[in-house]
Protein backbone atom coordinates (compact mmCIF):
# COMPACT_ATOMS: atom_id res chain seq x y z
CA UNK A 1 0.00 0.00 0.00
CA UNK A 2 2.92 2.36 0.77
CA UNK A 3 3.77 2.30 -3.54
CA UNK A 4 0.65 3.48 -4.58
CA UNK A 5 0.12 6.43 -1.85
CA UNK A 6 3.53 7.48 -3.47
CA UNK A 7 2.33 8.15 -7.04
CA UNK A 8 -0.70 9.64 -5.33
CA UNK A 9 1.94 12.02 -4.00
CA UNK A 10 3.59 12.78 -6.69
CA UNK A 11 0.70 13.26 -8.92
CA UNK A 12 -0.70 16.17 -6.62
CA UNK A 13 2.56 17.59 -6.48
CA UNK A 14 2.55 17.92 -10.19
CA UNK A 15 -0.51 19.44 -10.24
CA UNK A 16 0.43 22.06 -7.85
CA UNK A 17 3.24 22.79 -9.88
CA UNK A 18 1.56 22.99 -12.96
CA UNK A 19 -1.27 25.62 -10.71
CA UNK A 20 1.74 27.43 -9.78
CA UNK A 21 3.35 28.14 -13.03
CA UNK A 22 -0.44 29.04 -14.43
CA UNK A 23 -0.56 31.46 -12.02
CA UNK A 24 2.75 33.00 -12.49
CA UNK A 25 1.57 33.06 -15.91
CA UNK A 26 -1.70 34.78 -15.52
CA UNK A 27 -0.29 37.35 -12.95
CA UNK A 28 2.24 38.22 -15.53
CA UNK A 29 -0.38 38.96 -17.94
CA UNK A 30 -2.81 40.59 -15.90
CA UNK A 31 0.97 42.72 -15.13
CA UNK A 32 1.46 43.59 -19.34
CA UNK A 33 -2.25 44.46 -19.51
CA UNK A 34 -2.29 47.06 -16.60
CA UNK A 35 1.49 48.28 -18.21
CA UNK A 36 -0.65 48.57 -21.44
CA UNK A 37 -3.38 50.51 -19.89
CA UNK A 38 -1.73 52.72 -18.07
CA UNK A 39 0.34 53.19 -20.73
CA UNK A 40 -2.46 53.81 -22.89
CA UNK A 41 -4.09 56.12 -20.65
CA UNK A 42 -0.85 58.49 -20.33
CA UNK A 43 -0.56 58.88 -23.94
CA UNK A 44 -3.84 59.29 -24.57
CA UNK A 45 -3.82 62.27 -22.06
CA UNK A 46 -0.35 63.68 -23.93
CA UNK A 47 -2.14 63.42 -27.10
CA UNK A 48 -4.97 65.26 -25.77
CA UNK A 49 -3.25 67.76 -24.19
CA UNK A 50 -1.00 68.49 -27.09
CA UNK A 51 -4.13 68.82 -29.39
CA UNK A 52 -6.31 70.37 -27.10
CA UNK A 53 -4.11 72.76 -25.69
CA UNK A 54 -3.02 75.04 -28.58
CA UNK A 55 -6.50 74.80 -29.92
CA UNK A 56 -7.71 75.88 -27.06
CA UNK A 57 -5.50 78.74 -26.64
CA UNK A 58 -5.96 79.78 -29.93
CA UNK A 59 -9.43 80.27 -29.62
CA UNK A 60 -9.78 81.79 -26.89
CA UNK A 61 -6.92 84.42 -28.32
CA UNK A 62 -8.83 84.84 -31.28
CA UNK A 63 -12.32 85.18 -29.83
CA UNK A 64 -10.61 87.80 -27.86
CA UNK A 65 -9.02 89.76 -30.60
CA UNK A 66 -12.33 89.26 -32.54
CA UNK A 67 -14.44 90.39 -29.70
CA UNK A 68 -12.49 93.40 -29.41
CA UNK A 69 -12.32 93.62 -33.54
CA UNK A 70 -16.02 93.11 -33.66
CA UNK A 71 -16.94 95.94 -30.61
CA UNK A 72 -14.30 98.28 -32.80
CA UNK A 73 -16.54 97.63 -35.33
CA UNK A 74 -19.95 98.13 -33.88
CA UNK A 75 -18.59 101.25 -32.26
CA UNK A 76 -17.30 102.36 -35.75
CA UNK A 77 -20.39 101.98 -36.87
CA UNK A 78 -22.39 103.90 -34.91
CA UNK A 79 -19.89 106.62 -35.39
CA UNK A 80 -20.43 106.85 -38.56
CA UNK A 81 -24.20 106.82 -38.40
CA UNK A 82 -23.93 109.90 -36.05
CA UNK A 83 -21.39 111.51 -38.73
CA UNK A 84 -23.54 111.01 -41.29
CA UNK A 85 -26.26 112.71 -39.67
CA UNK A 86 -24.96 115.47 -38.35
CA UNK A 87 -23.79 116.36 -41.85
CA UNK A 88 -27.46 116.59 -42.72
CA UNK A 89 -28.24 118.53 -39.59
CA UNK A 90 -25.54 120.90 -40.53
CA UNK A 91 -26.91 121.01 -44.28
CA UNK A 92 -30.43 121.55 -42.93
CA UNK A 93 -28.81 124.59 -40.47
CA UNK A 94 -26.74 125.98 -43.47
CA UNK A 95 -30.14 126.03 -45.75
CA UNK A 96 -32.10 127.97 -43.35
CA UNK A 97 -29.72 130.11 -42.69
CA UNK A 98 -28.84 130.43 -46.58
CA UNK A 99 -32.86 131.16 -46.59
CA UNK A 100 -32.41 134.17 -44.58
CA UNK A 101 -28.83 135.57 -45.87
CA UNK A 102 -31.17 135.48 -49.23
CA UNK A 103 -33.69 138.02 -48.03
CA UNK A 104 -31.27 140.78 -48.47
CA UNK A 105 -30.42 140.01 -51.70
CA UNK A 106 -34.31 140.15 -52.81
CA UNK A 107 -35.50 142.71 -55.71
CA UNK A 108 -38.27 144.10 -53.17
CA UNK A 109 -36.01 144.28 -50.35
CA UNK A 110 -36.05 147.42 -48.09
CA UNK A 111 -34.52 148.62 -44.90
CA UNK A 112 -37.95 149.86 -44.03
CA UNK A 113 -40.26 147.74 -45.53
CA UNK A 114 -43.77 147.40 -45.17
CA UNK A 115 -46.42 145.27 -43.64
CA UNK A 116 -46.94 143.52 -47.32
CA UNK A 117 -43.03 143.75 -47.64
CA UNK A 118 -42.86 141.53 -44.45
CA UNK A 119 -45.35 139.58 -45.43
CA UNK A 120 -43.63 138.86 -48.46
CA UNK A 121 -40.66 137.57 -46.55
CA UNK A 122 -42.25 135.35 -44.33
CA UNK A 123 -43.83 133.82 -47.70
CA UNK A 124 -40.76 133.37 -48.88
CA UNK A 125 -39.16 131.71 -45.94
CA UNK A 126 -42.10 129.18 -45.11
CA UNK A 127 -42.18 128.09 -48.93
CA UNK A 128 -38.34 126.89 -48.12
CA UNK A 129 -39.51 125.63 -44.98
CA UNK A 130 -42.40 125.69 -42.87
CA UNK A 131 -40.54 124.96 -39.97
CA UNK A 132 -40.11 129.32 -39.89
CA UNK A 133 -42.05 130.84 -37.97
CA UNK A 134 -42.14 134.58 -38.18
CA UNK A 135 -39.84 136.73 -39.33
CA UNK A 136 -38.18 140.57 -38.35
CA UNK A 137 -35.77 143.45 -39.68
CA UNK A 138 -33.98 144.70 -36.91
CA UNK A 139 -32.59 148.23 -37.88
CA UNK A 140 -29.17 149.94 -36.76
CA UNK A 141 -30.64 150.75 -33.54
CA UNK A 142 -31.25 147.60 -32.48
CA UNK A 143 -35.35 148.24 -33.15
CA UNK A 144 -37.41 145.30 -34.66
CA UNK A 145 -38.67 148.01 -38.04
CA UNK A 146 -40.66 145.44 -39.53
CA UNK A 147 -42.48 142.03 -38.24
CA UNK A 148 -44.64 139.16 -39.74
CA UNK A 149 -46.06 136.28 -37.81
CA UNK A 150 -48.06 135.52 -35.19
CA UNK A 151 -47.12 138.00 -32.46
CA UNK A 152 -47.27 141.42 -33.79
CA UNK A 153 -46.61 143.01 -30.62
CA UNK A 154 -42.99 142.17 -31.66
CA UNK A 155 -43.26 144.90 -34.27
CA UNK A 156 -40.99 148.09 -32.27
CA UNK A 157 -39.68 145.63 -29.73
CA UNK A 158 -35.95 146.49 -28.90
CA UNK A 159 -33.42 143.47 -29.37
CA UNK A 160 -30.10 146.22 -28.27
CA UNK A 161 -29.77 144.20 -24.93
CA UNK A 162 -30.62 140.93 -26.17
CA UNK A 163 -27.47 138.45 -25.44
CA UNK A 164 -27.62 136.85 -28.97
CA UNK A 165 -28.11 140.39 -30.36
CA UNK A 166 -25.24 141.47 -29.17
CA UNK A 167 -22.87 138.88 -29.67
CA UNK A 168 -24.10 138.68 -33.19
CA UNK A 169 -23.07 142.47 -33.87
CA UNK A 170 -19.78 141.98 -32.06
CA UNK A 171 -18.65 138.71 -33.57
CA UNK A 172 -16.94 137.97 -36.80
CA UNK A 173 -19.19 135.28 -37.98
CA UNK A 174 -22.20 136.70 -40.16
CA UNK A 175 -25.02 134.77 -38.51
CA UNK A 176 -25.73 133.41 -34.94
CA UNK A 177 -28.38 130.04 -34.09
CA UNK A 178 -29.44 130.89 -30.52
CA UNK A 179 -30.17 127.97 -27.94
CA UNK A 180 -33.63 126.52 -27.87
CA UNK A 181 -35.57 128.34 -25.15
CA UNK A 182 -40.02 129.20 -24.86
CA UNK A 183 -39.97 133.08 -25.51
CA UNK A 184 -43.03 135.28 -25.22
CA UNK A 185 -44.94 132.04 -27.42
CA UNK A 186 -44.00 129.57 -24.37
CA UNK A 187 -43.46 127.06 -27.32
CA UNK A 188 -39.73 125.48 -27.34
CA UNK A 189 -37.74 127.05 -30.77
CA UNK A 190 -35.02 128.73 -31.55
CA UNK A 191 -33.77 132.08 -33.40
CA UNK A 192 -31.47 132.61 -36.45
CA UNK A 193 -29.99 136.06 -36.62
CA UNK A 194 -28.05 137.22 -39.99
CA UNK A 195 -26.46 140.43 -40.26
CA UNK A 196 -25.48 142.85 -43.28
CA UNK A 197 -23.51 145.97 -43.17
CA UNK A 198 -25.00 148.80 -45.01
CA UNK A 199 -23.66 152.36 -44.64
CA UNK A 200 -21.97 151.27 -42.06
CA UNK A 201 -24.25 149.89 -40.07
CA UNK A 202 -25.58 146.55 -38.98
CA UNK A 203 -29.54 145.51 -40.09
CA UNK A 204 -30.72 142.03 -38.63
CA UNK A 205 -32.92 139.46 -40.14
CA UNK A 206 -34.04 137.75 -37.27
CA UNK A 207 -36.43 134.20 -37.12
CA UNK A 208 -38.06 132.21 -35.56
CA UNK A 209 -37.78 128.43 -35.96
CA UNK A 210 -39.06 125.20 -34.44
CA UNK A 211 -37.26 122.10 -34.03
CA UNK A 212 -40.02 119.62 -35.12
CA UNK A 213 -37.63 118.99 -38.63
CA UNK A 214 -34.99 118.49 -36.46
CA UNK A 215 -36.82 115.50 -34.68
CA UNK A 216 -37.44 113.96 -37.71
CA UNK A 217 -33.87 113.57 -38.43
CA UNK A 218 -33.82 111.86 -35.48
CA UNK A 219 -36.63 109.70 -36.12
CA UNK A 220 -34.61 108.19 -39.04
CA UNK A 221 -31.60 106.80 -37.25
CA UNK A 222 -33.93 104.61 -34.74
CA UNK A 223 -33.46 102.17 -36.95
CA UNK A 224 -33.63 98.11 -36.78
CA UNK A 225 -30.81 98.21 -33.76
CA UNK A 226 -33.29 100.62 -31.96
CA UNK A 227 -30.55 103.51 -32.17
CA UNK A 228 -32.11 106.93 -30.47
CA UNK A 229 -30.87 110.55 -30.57
CA UNK A 230 -31.27 113.68 -29.61
CA UNK A 231 -29.54 117.21 -29.80
CA UNK A 232 -27.68 119.05 -26.23
CA UNK A 233 -26.35 122.02 -25.93
CA UNK A 234 -23.30 122.59 -24.19
CA UNK A 235 -25.20 123.10 -20.57
CA UNK A 236 -26.27 119.88 -21.44
CA UNK A 237 -29.79 120.63 -21.93
CA UNK A 238 -31.91 118.82 -24.67
CA UNK A 239 -32.59 120.70 -27.58
CA UNK A 240 -33.63 118.43 -29.93
CA UNK A 241 -34.91 114.85 -28.46
CA UNK A 242 -37.08 111.71 -29.59
CA UNK A 243 -40.39 111.72 -26.21
CA UNK A 244 -38.66 108.00 -25.74
CA UNK A 245 -35.71 109.58 -24.35
CA UNK A 246 -36.88 112.79 -22.19
CA UNK A 247 -38.59 116.12 -23.37
CA UNK A 248 -37.20 119.89 -24.61
CA UNK A 249 -35.23 121.84 -22.73
CA UNK A 250 -35.02 119.73 -19.66
CA UNK A 251 -30.97 117.99 -18.25
CA UNK A 252 -30.15 115.47 -20.41
CA UNK A 253 -29.13 112.09 -19.06
CA UNK A 254 -25.98 112.25 -20.80
CA UNK A 255 -23.25 115.15 -21.63
CA UNK A 256 -20.75 114.71 -24.16
CA UNK A 257 -16.80 115.26 -23.79
CA UNK A 258 -16.77 118.96 -25.53
CA UNK A 259 -13.12 118.81 -25.61
CA UNK A 260 -13.68 115.97 -27.97
CA UNK A 261 -14.96 116.46 -31.70
CA UNK A 262 -16.41 112.76 -32.15
CA UNK A 263 -16.19 109.93 -29.94
CA UNK A 264 -17.63 106.56 -28.67
CA UNK A 265 -18.61 105.92 -25.45
CA UNK A 266 -20.13 103.15 -22.85
CA UNK A 267 -22.58 104.78 -20.68
CA UNK A 268 -25.43 103.22 -17.90
CA UNK A 269 -28.86 104.42 -18.80
CA UNK A 270 -31.59 103.51 -16.43
CA UNK A 271 -29.07 100.53 -15.46
CA UNK A 272 -28.73 99.51 -18.95
CA UNK A 273 -25.68 99.33 -20.86
CA UNK A 274 -25.38 101.64 -23.80
CA UNK A 275 -23.28 103.23 -26.83
CA UNK A 276 -23.39 107.03 -26.76
CA UNK A 277 -21.73 108.24 -29.54
CA UNK A 278 -21.47 111.83 -29.96
CA UNK A 279 -20.51 114.50 -32.79
CA UNK A 280 -20.37 118.21 -32.21
CA UNK A 281 -22.38 120.03 -35.10
CA UNK A 282 -20.16 122.54 -37.42
CA UNK A 283 -23.38 125.68 -37.84
CA UNK A 284 -24.69 125.60 -33.97
CA UNK A 285 -23.28 124.94 -30.84
CA UNK A 286 -24.84 121.76 -30.28
CA UNK A 287 -24.04 117.91 -29.89
CA UNK A 288 -25.47 115.23 -31.67
CA UNK A 289 -25.85 112.06 -29.63
CA UNK A 290 -26.69 108.81 -30.92
CA UNK A 291 -27.71 105.96 -28.30
CA UNK A 292 -27.79 102.40 -28.76
CA UNK A 293 -28.20 99.48 -26.49
CA UNK A 294 -25.27 97.38 -25.90
CA UNK A 295 -26.71 94.14 -26.28
CA UNK A 296 -27.77 94.79 -29.68
CA UNK A 297 -24.76 96.54 -30.88
CA UNK A 298 -22.99 93.34 -30.16
CA UNK A 299 -25.80 91.22 -31.29
CA UNK A 300 -23.76 89.94 -34.38
CA UNK A 301 -20.47 89.16 -32.70
CA UNK A 302 -22.37 87.35 -30.31
CA UNK A 303 -23.85 85.35 -32.59
CA UNK A 304 -21.12 85.20 -34.47
CA UNK A 305 -18.75 84.16 -31.36
CA UNK A 306 -21.03 81.62 -30.09
CA UNK A 307 -20.90 79.85 -33.98
CA UNK A 308 -17.09 79.82 -33.46
CA UNK A 309 -17.54 78.38 -29.57
CA UNK A 310 -19.67 75.55 -31.42
CA UNK A 311 -17.11 75.14 -34.13
CA UNK A 312 -14.43 74.72 -32.18
CA UNK A 313 -16.36 72.75 -29.80
CA UNK A 314 -17.22 69.97 -32.68
CA UNK A 315 -12.97 70.49 -34.11
CA UNK A 316 -12.33 69.44 -30.28
CA UNK A 317 -14.43 66.85 -30.32
CA UNK A 318 -13.82 65.11 -33.53
CA UNK A 319 -10.38 65.36 -32.78
CA UNK A 320 -10.68 63.76 -29.54
CA UNK A 321 -12.83 60.55 -31.05
CA UNK A 322 -9.61 61.09 -34.14
CA UNK A 323 -7.24 59.96 -31.25
CA UNK A 324 -8.97 57.49 -29.28
CA UNK A 325 -9.75 55.57 -32.17
CA UNK A 326 -6.08 56.01 -33.55
CA UNK A 327 -4.09 55.20 -29.61
CA UNK A 328 -7.01 52.04 -30.06
CA UNK A 329 -5.69 50.59 -32.89
CA UNK A 330 -2.00 51.62 -31.58
CA UNK A 331 -2.39 49.83 -28.52
CA UNK A 332 -4.58 46.53 -30.04
CA UNK A 333 -1.46 46.14 -32.07
CA UNK A 334 1.03 46.81 -29.48
CA UNK A 335 -0.84 43.95 -27.31
CA UNK A 336 -0.72 41.98 -29.93
CA UNK A 337 2.67 41.98 -29.69
CA UNK A 338 2.97 42.10 -25.86
CA UNK A 339 6.33 44.35 -24.75
CA UNK A 340 8.17 44.17 -28.27
CA UNK A 341 10.53 47.52 -27.82
CA UNK A 342 10.78 47.95 -31.79
CA UNK A 343 6.74 47.75 -32.20
CA UNK A 344 6.05 50.50 -29.55
CA UNK A 345 8.70 52.46 -30.57
CA UNK A 346 7.19 52.54 -33.98
CA UNK A 347 3.96 53.27 -32.83
CA UNK A 348 4.88 56.12 -30.73
CA UNK A 349 6.61 57.67 -33.98
CA UNK A 350 3.80 56.93 -35.89
CA UNK A 351 1.67 59.18 -32.50
CA UNK A 352 4.51 61.28 -32.89
CA UNK A 353 3.71 61.98 -36.73
CA UNK A 354 0.09 62.37 -36.36
CA UNK A 355 1.21 65.25 -33.91
CA UNK A 356 2.76 66.66 -36.33
CA UNK A 357 0.23 66.98 -38.58
CA UNK A 358 -2.31 68.09 -36.30
CA UNK A 359 -0.25 71.04 -35.99
CA UNK A 360 -0.18 71.65 -39.94
CA UNK A 361 -3.73 71.34 -39.90
CA UNK A 362 -4.79 73.43 -37.67
CA UNK A 363 -1.98 76.45 -39.27
CA UNK A 364 -4.28 75.50 -42.58
CA UNK A 365 -7.34 75.91 -40.40
CA UNK A 366 -6.47 79.02 -39.36
CA UNK A 367 -5.62 80.38 -42.52
CA UNK A 368 -8.95 79.26 -44.40
CA UNK A 369 -10.86 80.42 -41.58
CA UNK A 370 -10.00 84.15 -42.65
CA UNK A 371 -11.64 84.33 -45.87
CA UNK A 372 -14.11 82.23 -44.47
CA UNK A 373 -15.24 84.45 -41.84
CA UNK A 374 -15.11 87.19 -44.47
CA UNK A 375 -17.58 85.32 -47.14
CA UNK A 376 -20.06 84.40 -43.78
CA UNK A 377 -19.58 88.39 -42.33
CA UNK A 378 -20.64 89.25 -46.35
CA UNK A 379 -23.34 87.03 -46.76
CA UNK A 380 -24.88 88.25 -44.44
CA UNK A 381 -24.50 92.21 -45.08
CA UNK A 382 -26.27 90.88 -48.57
CA UNK A 383 -29.31 89.57 -46.08
CA UNK A 384 -29.75 92.90 -44.43
CA UNK A 385 -29.47 94.27 -47.40
CA UNK A 386 -32.52 92.43 -49.18
CA UNK A 387 -34.31 92.74 -46.12
CA UNK A 388 -36.74 96.00 -46.78
CA UNK A 389 -37.18 96.49 -42.85
CA UNK A 390 -33.69 97.16 -42.42
CA UNK A 391 -33.41 99.80 -45.33
CA UNK A 392 -29.98 99.43 -46.66
CA UNK A 393 -29.02 100.57 -49.79
CA UNK A 394 -29.96 97.26 -52.12
CA UNK A 395 -28.95 98.65 -55.53
CA UNK A 396 -27.59 95.79 -57.94
CA UNK A 397 -24.58 98.11 -57.31
CA UNK A 398 -24.26 97.50 -53.82
CA UNK A 399 -24.94 94.07 -53.71
CA UNK A 400 -22.30 93.45 -56.80
CA UNK A 401 -19.86 95.43 -54.38
CA UNK A 402 -20.36 93.11 -51.65
CA UNK A 403 -20.35 89.98 -53.78
CA UNK A 404 -16.61 90.98 -54.78
CA UNK A 405 -15.88 90.95 -51.20
CA UNK A 406 -16.82 87.28 -51.22
CA UNK A 407 -15.25 86.81 -54.70
CA UNK A 408 -11.60 88.44 -53.26
CA UNK A 409 -12.09 85.35 -50.55
CA UNK A 410 -12.90 82.91 -52.06
CA UNK A 411 -9.40 83.48 -54.58
CA UNK A 412 -7.59 84.19 -51.15
CA UNK A 413 -8.71 80.47 -50.33
CA UNK A 414 -8.07 78.33 -52.94
CA UNK A 415 -4.50 81.03 -53.63
CA UNK A 416 -4.08 79.17 -50.01
CA UNK A 417 -4.53 75.64 -50.80
CA UNK A 418 -2.78 75.91 -54.15
CA UNK A 419 0.46 77.48 -52.11
CA UNK A 420 -0.21 73.79 -49.72
CA UNK A 421 -0.02 72.04 -52.70
CA UNK A 422 2.96 73.55 -53.99
CA UNK A 423 4.89 73.29 -51.16
CA UNK A 424 4.16 69.78 -50.02
CA UNK A 425 4.34 68.23 -53.63
CA UNK A 426 7.52 67.61 -55.19
CA UNK A 427 7.09 67.84 -59.53
CA UNK A 428 10.02 67.32 -61.71
CA UNK A 429 11.37 70.67 -63.26
CA UNK A 430 11.12 71.16 -66.77
CA UNK A 431 14.92 72.53 -67.72
CA UNK A 432 15.06 74.08 -70.66
CA UNK A 433 17.86 77.29 -71.11
CA UNK A 434 17.05 80.32 -70.13
CA UNK A 435 18.16 84.39 -70.08
CA UNK A 436 17.96 85.35 -66.55
CA UNK A 437 17.81 88.98 -67.53
CA UNK A 438 15.20 88.56 -69.91
CA UNK A 439 13.11 86.38 -67.65
CA UNK A 440 13.45 89.63 -64.72
CA UNK A 441 11.69 91.80 -68.13
CA UNK A 442 8.79 89.57 -68.42
CA UNK A 443 8.14 89.55 -64.90
CA UNK A 444 8.19 92.89 -64.47
CA UNK A 445 6.72 94.16 -67.69
CA UNK A 446 2.87 95.07 -68.62
CA UNK A 447 0.89 95.49 -65.19
CA UNK A 448 3.61 95.14 -62.67
CA UNK A 449 5.60 98.11 -63.98
CA UNK A 450 2.61 100.15 -64.87
CA UNK A 451 1.91 99.22 -60.95
CA UNK A 452 4.51 100.53 -59.70
CA UNK A 453 4.59 103.74 -61.79
CA UNK A 454 1.18 104.16 -60.52
CA UNK A 455 2.34 104.41 -56.95
CA UNK A 456 5.46 106.23 -57.51
CA UNK A 457 7.83 103.39 -56.61
CA UNK A 458 11.46 103.63 -59.14
CA UNK A 459 12.30 100.52 -60.12
CA UNK A 460 16.26 100.39 -61.03
CA UNK A 461 17.65 97.31 -63.29
CA UNK A 462 21.25 96.94 -62.73
CA UNK A 463 21.96 93.64 -65.22
CA UNK A 464 24.97 92.21 -66.40
CA UNK A 465 24.78 91.42 -69.83
CA UNK A 466 27.54 88.37 -69.88
CA UNK A 467 25.45 86.42 -68.19
CA UNK A 468 25.42 83.01 -70.09
CA UNK A 469 21.60 80.98 -70.27
CA UNK A 470 20.88 78.76 -67.44
CA UNK A 471 19.26 75.61 -67.16
CA UNK A 472 16.01 76.40 -65.13
CA UNK A 473 12.27 76.02 -65.40
CA UNK A 474 10.94 79.52 -66.14
CA UNK A 475 7.69 79.07 -64.76
CA UNK A 476 9.14 78.03 -61.10
CA UNK A 477 11.63 80.55 -61.20
CA UNK A 478 9.16 82.94 -62.77
CA UNK A 479 7.13 82.24 -59.46
CA UNK A 480 10.28 82.83 -57.71
CA UNK A 481 10.60 86.21 -58.77
CA UNK A 482 7.46 87.22 -58.33
CA UNK A 483 6.95 85.96 -54.94
CA UNK A 484 9.97 88.70 -54.08
CA UNK A 485 8.62 91.45 -56.15
CA UNK A 486 4.41 91.41 -54.50
CA UNK A 487 6.91 90.79 -51.09
CA UNK A 488 8.99 94.23 -52.12
CA UNK A 489 5.99 96.22 -53.28
CA UNK A 490 4.09 95.37 -50.16
CA UNK A 491 6.68 97.07 -47.79
CA UNK A 492 7.77 100.38 -49.92
CA UNK A 493 6.29 103.84 -49.81
CA UNK A 494 5.47 106.54 -52.19
CA UNK A 495 9.33 107.59 -53.43
CA UNK A 496 10.78 104.39 -52.81
CA UNK A 497 12.92 102.18 -55.01
CA UNK A 498 13.21 98.49 -55.75
CA UNK A 499 16.48 97.34 -57.43
CA UNK A 500 16.59 94.14 -59.42
CA UNK A 501 20.43 93.19 -59.93
CA UNK A 502 22.47 90.65 -61.71
CA UNK A 503 25.98 89.47 -61.89
CA UNK A 504 28.00 86.70 -62.60
CA UNK A 505 30.49 86.12 -59.51
CA UNK A 506 32.72 82.49 -59.92
CA UNK A 507 30.98 79.41 -61.43
CA UNK A 508 27.49 81.11 -60.07
CA UNK A 509 24.95 83.62 -60.90
CA UNK A 510 23.79 86.49 -57.98
CA UNK A 511 20.31 88.01 -58.40
CA UNK A 512 19.19 90.39 -56.15
CA UNK A 513 16.38 91.95 -55.01
CA UNK A 514 16.21 94.52 -52.86
CA UNK A 515 14.17 97.32 -51.70
CA UNK A 516 14.38 100.18 -49.59
CA UNK A 517 10.83 99.74 -47.77
CA UNK A 518 10.75 99.21 -43.76
CA UNK A 519 12.68 96.14 -43.39
CA UNK A 520 12.44 93.29 -40.79
CA UNK A 521 13.87 92.97 -37.44
CA UNK A 522 15.95 89.93 -36.22
CA UNK A 523 13.75 88.11 -35.12
CA UNK A 524 11.45 88.30 -37.89
CA UNK A 525 14.54 87.69 -40.03
CA UNK A 526 15.03 84.33 -38.02
CA UNK A 527 11.23 83.21 -39.31
CA UNK A 528 11.12 84.35 -42.56
CA UNK A 529 11.67 81.07 -44.39
CA UNK A 530 9.27 79.49 -42.12
CA UNK A 531 5.54 78.06 -43.43
CA UNK A 532 2.90 80.15 -42.46
CA UNK A 533 4.87 82.68 -41.05
CA UNK A 534 4.30 86.68 -42.34
CA UNK A 535 5.18 90.01 -41.55
CA UNK A 536 2.12 91.02 -43.00
CA UNK A 537 -1.10 92.55 -42.46
CA UNK A 538 -4.10 89.27 -41.67
CA UNK A 539 -5.57 88.52 -44.86
CA UNK A 540 -2.81 90.02 -46.98
CA UNK A 541 -0.72 87.02 -46.92
CA UNK A 542 -0.41 83.15 -45.93
CA UNK A 543 3.16 82.88 -45.18
CA UNK A 544 3.99 80.18 -48.11
CA UNK A 545 5.44 82.38 -50.28
CA UNK A 546 8.91 83.00 -49.28
CA UNK A 547 9.55 78.42 -48.32
CA UNK A 548 8.52 77.70 -52.03
CA UNK A 549 10.40 80.23 -52.89
CA UNK A 550 13.29 78.55 -51.31
CA UNK A 551 12.24 74.69 -52.04
CA UNK A 552 12.35 75.85 -55.93
CA UNK A 553 15.81 78.12 -55.66
CA UNK A 554 17.31 74.84 -53.54
CA UNK A 555 15.93 72.64 -56.16
CA UNK A 556 17.94 74.07 -58.94
CA UNK A 557 21.02 73.53 -56.85
CA UNK A 558 21.21 77.05 -55.85
CA UNK A 559 20.62 78.73 -52.34
CA UNK A 560 18.97 81.98 -51.02
CA UNK A 561 19.84 84.81 -48.51
CA UNK A 562 17.70 87.52 -47.09
CA UNK A 563 19.63 90.35 -45.10
CA UNK A 564 17.61 93.41 -43.71
CA UNK A 565 17.66 96.24 -41.72
CA UNK A 566 14.90 98.19 -39.59
CA UNK A 567 13.69 101.07 -41.28
CA UNK A 568 16.31 101.28 -44.19
CA UNK A 569 15.36 98.27 -46.80
CA UNK A 570 15.70 94.52 -47.34
CA UNK A 571 17.79 92.81 -50.02
CA UNK A 572 17.66 88.71 -51.47
CA UNK A 573 20.01 87.05 -52.98
CA UNK A 574 19.67 84.22 -55.28
CA UNK A 575 22.92 81.97 -55.99
CA UNK A 576 22.49 79.58 -59.22
CA UNK A 577 24.89 77.47 -60.53
CA UNK A 578 26.74 77.93 -64.04
CA UNK A 579 26.02 75.66 -66.48
CA UNK A 580 29.13 73.14 -66.30
CA UNK A 581 30.49 74.12 -70.01
CA UNK A 582 30.04 77.84 -68.14
CA UNK A 583 32.28 77.87 -65.22
CA UNK A 584 35.51 79.39 -65.14
CA UNK A 585 34.57 81.64 -68.36
CA UNK A 586 34.82 85.29 -68.38
CA UNK A 587 32.66 86.78 -70.08
CA UNK A 588 34.58 87.79 -73.43
CA UNK A 589 35.26 83.97 -73.47
CA UNK A 590 31.67 82.79 -73.31
CA UNK A 591 30.94 85.43 -76.00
Amino acid sequence: MTKPEVNISRTAQGARNKDAAASVSSSRQESVRYYHRRLKHGILICLLITYLIPIVALTLYFNYNFNASMRESSKLQLAAVAESQRNTIDLFMQKRIVNVFNLFHMKDFSLEPSQENMQAYLENLVQSDDAFVDVGLINAQGIQAGYAGPYPHLQGKNYRDEKWYADLINQQESYIVTDLYLGLRLHPHFTIGVKQLVDGDYYVIRTSVYPDKLEDFLHAVNYDKQAKGFLVNRKGVYQVVVPELGALLEPANYVPDAEKQSDVATIKVNGESMLAAHTWLKEVPWCLVIMQPEALAFEEMYAIRNTMIVGSALLVLVIMVFIWIVVNRLFRGAQAVEQEKVELKSQLYHAHKLVSVGQLAGGVAHEINNPLAIIESESGIIRDMLDPDIGLDASPEAIRKELDEIDKAVHRAKGITQKILSFVRKTDPKLVETDINQLLDDVVSGVKEQEFKVSDIRLIKEYDPDIPKLQLDPDLMRQVFLNLLNNASDVVGKGDAITLKTVKEGDRVKIIVSDTGKGMNAQELEKIFMPFFTTKKVGRGTGLGLPISLNIVEGFGGQMTVESTPGAGTTFTIFLPLPNDNRGKSGNEEQ
